[in-house]
């Protein structure tokens, strides 16, 4: 199972990646901070780190940095209002930013290609929708009996 260690200090953020990640089959930890974030990924040793620019603690920098400086060569995901302030991310090992709000489907996939470059085994995508049945077809018993009446 991918690990991922989500970082956001919006608590909504955090409960909605949380969630969309572990029902995509992530093991998520989440921090929100910069040195509960380093602290955490030397604990957790996720895949992929999704984490905010502007983070508490030193900001999202700080992460990279810390962890680079560990030798710690995790993909970043900059999940960020603002990516410019980023700077030449071709200066930067394993980082890729996202700017918010950003559209699930390609948060999911920053996040599935990060953690495949990494060769981690990432989750299997999630089943093909249940076919509809045609317009002409009638679902199976549209008007069920009613329930049986037992005696009083």
């Amino acid at each position: 199972m991918p690990k991922i260690l989500v970082v956001d200090d919006i608590p909504a953020i955090v409960d909605f990646s949380k969630e969309f990640f572990e029902d995509a089959g992530f093991d998520v930890r989440t921090a929100d901070t910069a040195p509960a974030a380093v602290n955490m990924q030397q604990q957790f040793k996720a895949d992929v780190i999704l984490q905010d620019l502007n983070i508490p603690g030193g900001g999202g920098l700080f992460v990279y940095e810390t962890l680079r400086a560990q030798h710690d060569l995790v993909p970043i995901i900059f999940s960020t209002g603002k990516p410019e302030t980023l700077g030449d991310l071709s200066k930067m090992v394993n980082v890729s930013s996202l700017r918010k709000p950003t559209d699930p489907d390609v948060l999911m996939a920053e996040v599935r290609k990060q953690v495949a470059a990494r060769g981690a085994a990432a989750p299997p995508p999630p089943p093909p929708p249940a076919p509809r049945p045609a317009a002409d077809e009638k679902p199976m018993n549209p008007n069920p009996p009613p329930p049986p009446r037992f005696p009083r």
